[in-house]
């Protein structure tokens, strides 16, 4: 009996102390819980806190008016801040632009990683597929020229050398340009079947680029838009012209920012050529092209370069580092340039011009010995180009689409 006794005993000894521990448990798992749901509560609390300190903060006031201004103002928002710290030191509208621009140019560089890709793992490509990738990096080249210089040429906004509408002008014209290189490139990719394969991969990062920029182009707009307007007030409207200077001609029908030694060529009866190009052998070449590929590079003075009369059946490609030349013929009638690439027989509408250059930014004059004027003046980003009416069947596949400061209201 007494044996029984001892075990029951020691199994309710037992069982206190299972409840026990059990209790314990329960007691520490309870207060575990409470200490996290505090420390949850508190970090909430000061998140909420620290967000509602961010809104409040002068950077924060200053990024949301300038994206405010854009037609894309979440992504211009948004992609700033991304970048850890970034937006703690915008101090001016300014700032938030060049930031845009960096990020920008990043992601400009990302789109070239991805068609080198293409091309180095993509092997049924096609011809015009080749040729179409092919022109994306070279137009990917000229957009990470064209926003290197807009970051140049805002980091000396304002700057007395320039004025104000001149620095709106060439700010507009190399974002335009930039915009306008992200369509063609797409554009490459619209003529068959397989081309859609790789404009799909392609489409994402182009449009991103392509908003990424016209968020750039709005704020530069307002900014320059804003500074002008407060110098007409200050100076009692004085300056209410300065925005028509840019493309004002003078007296003698030539555009006022054209150089003087440029004027003198232009109205010459003859001008002394570098070189002479001859379809008959006569000259120093056969080809157009052989003589802009003979031409010094980054030249700083104009490079005359003399056609003869003749029919040039020839695609001329003035590469980027080829600057300052000038084109004379013997008449419109006389000197023609005939390209025959086409879309129909496999080449990309960017590939088929007659004359074209491999940078934006031109420093070709086209002029003939005659003496009837200029027939039309187009601005190409911020250097000039001069078509006289005295060059036939040359077309200029870079006349980039000039996007206007039309102001954007974002209702948000």
């Amino acid at each position: 009996m007494s044996f029984f006794t001892g075990i029951s005993s020691d199994s309710g000894k037992k069982k206190k102390k299972l409840y026990f521990i059990l209790f314990s448990t329960i007691l520490v798992v309870a207060a575990v819980i409470g200490l996290v749901a505090g420390v949850v509560s508190s970090s909430s609390r000061s998140s909420s806190s620290s967000n509602h300190s961010d809104q409040d903060s002068p950077s924060h006031t200053i990024l949301k008016s300038a994206c405010s201004t854009t037609r894309y103002p979440e992504l211009c928002y948004s992609e700033i801040q991304k970048v850890p710290g970034a937006k703690d030191k915008l101090t001016s509208q300014k700032d938030v632009i060049q930031l845009s621009l960096n990020l920008t140019l990043t992601a400009v560089q990302h789109n070239f990683f991805t068609i080198k890709k293409i091309v180095k793992t993509y092997k049924s490509l096609t011809k015009r597929e080749k040729t179409a990738l092919h022109d994306c990096l070279e137009m990917i080249d000229e957009t990470l020229d064209e926003l290197h210089e807009t970051k140049d040429e805002l980091e000396e906004y304002p700057n007395k050398k320039k004025s104000l509408s001149q620095y709106a002008e060439d700010l507009k014209i190399l974002l335009s340009a930039a915009m306008t290189n992200q369509d063609s490139c797409i554009d490459g990719f619209s003529h068959e079947e397989a081309d859609k394969k790789v404009r799909k991969i392609l489409l994402a990062g182009q449009q991103h680029v392509y908003h990424m920029v016209s968020n750039a182009l709005a704020m530069i707009c307002n900014l320059t838009n804003t500074d002008m307007f407060n110098q007409r007030s200050t100076s009692g409207g004085r300056n209410l012209v300065e925005q028509e200077e840019v493309n004002k001609l003078d007296s003698t029908g030539f555009p006022t920012w054209l150089s003087a030694g440029d004027r003198r060529l232009l109205q010459a009866p003859s001008v002394t050529p570098n070189v002479v190009v001859a379809a008959d052998g006569s000259g120093n070449y056969r080809t157009v092209s052989a003589a802009v590929a003979a031409a010094p590079e980054g030249s700083s003075s104009r490079y005359i370069i003399r056609i003869k009369a003749g029919v040039y059946r020839e695609n001329v490609d003035v590469t980027k580092k080829k600057t300052n030349i000038m084109f004379v013929g013997d008449g419109r009638r006389n000197t023609i340039i005939t390209g025959s690439r086409n879309v129909v027989d496999g080449s990309t509408t960017f590939n088929s011009a007659t004359l074209r250059s491999g940078h934006g930014s031109w420093r070709v004059i086209l002029h003939s010995k005659t003496q009837q004027g200029l027939q039309s003046i187009k601005l190409w980003h911020s250097v000039q180009v001069l078509i006289s009416q005295h060059f036939t069947n040359v077309t200029f596949l870079h006349t980039k689409t000039h996007y206007t400061c039309t102001p954007f209201v974002n209702s948000t």
